[in-house]
């Protein structure tokens, strides 16, 4: 993620210079990874076109959109498509927004899982709409599905700090102390990281950045004394069920859980784009085996528990 921001600020510095000596750019063999098709493209334009798919590659599709209406009406193939990629993707991403923030909670799913299987190259967009359906299954009651999300979101944005947060509330609910201290100690880690790596901006996204901080801290010592108490996981949250359900309604709703979330599973639709290095995609598809792993693990546990009249009541 970081060579794309360094490119957006070379590119950036470099536009009045671009400006001043821009003549029409004859693509050759040694810009072929770009992949501009015309020979009429501006120094400039060619410069806006870098941005904008820079921008697109860290998943601030909006910033590239507005980049990409500055290349010019040249009818540049490669700017077409994918503006036209992005123009979709931002629709069926707006549309999930609105479905959420209207309380239809199935159908914003239904618009983040068409943005997701329409995008295969921007990884960090994914991670957004994991997020938001996440947030979208959580509304639905559905807490197995919305911890899967959160973790595939992680797994493509290790950075993510609004879903960190977000699966250590969800883990929580489920009483699973431990992991959710895990994911708060990480979101900690991260937001002071970014206090000592951005001193230097703007005073109200800095000050956002520490309330965020302390509210993580009063979070966490909460959870540590929640955790003292070793209250065992919430078996039927992890299922789905009520405690009044039958012997036959446990081990449906096992069956539905543990298909739903074996690990052979496990972004399963998630294609390696042509701009992630072996050790990057190795990470993710290591990050998404763990967790889903860990999950399944929890869902037998909870059956086994449930299914076993002894252990049940205790």
């Amino acid at each position: 993620m970081r060579r794309y921001e360094e490119l957006i600020q070379f590119c950036e510095e470099t536009l009045q210079l671009a400006e001043r000596n821009s003549v029409p750019l004859c693509l050759d063999e040694h810009l072929e990874n770009i992949n501009l098709d015309s020979y009429g493209f501006s120094v400039k334009s060619w410069r806006y076109y870098l941005i904008a798919k820079s921008y697109f590659f860290i998943g601030k599709l909006e910033e590239a959109h507005q980049f990409l209406k500055k290349c010019g009406k040249q009818s540049q193939q490669s700017v077409s498509l994918l503006s036209k990629t992005i123009s979709e993707l931002l629709r069926l991403k707006v549309a999930g927004n609105e479905a959420f923030q209207a309380g239809k909670y199935s159908e914003a799913v239904e618009h983040y899982t068409a943005a997701l299987l329409s995008n295969a190259e921007s990884l960090h967009f994914s991670a957004i709409c994991f997020g938001n359906r996440a947030a979208a299954y959580q509304a639905m009651g559905q807490i197995l599905d919305a911890i899967a999300d959160c973790s595939l979101a992680i797994a493509l944005d290790t950075s993510y700090c609004k879903v960190i947060s977000r699966r250590a509330s969800l883990y929580e609910l489920i009483r699973d102390y431990d992991q959710a201290e895990n994911d708060l100690r990480r979101l900690i880690s991260l937001l002071e990281e970014q206090l000592q790596d951005n001193m230097s901006m703007p005073s109200e996204k800095l000050d956002n950045v520490r309330n965020n901080l302390h509210r993580a801290n009063l979070r966490l010592s909460a959870l540590e004394r929640d955790a003292r108490k070793r209250t065992s996981l919430n078996m039927y949250l992890i299922l789905g069920i009520e405690p009044s359900c039958s012997a036959v309604d446990i081990k449906r709703a096992y069956r539905k859980a543990a298909l739903r979330h074996h690990p052979d599973k496990a972004g399963n639709f998630l294609v390696r784009s042509e701009n992630i290095d072996d050790t990057v995609w190795s990470e993710i598809v290591n990050a998404i085996r763990r967790d889903a792993d860990y999950l399944f693990k929890i869902i037998g546990k909870a059956y086994a528990i449930l299914s076993d009249p002894t252990m049940k009541n205790k």
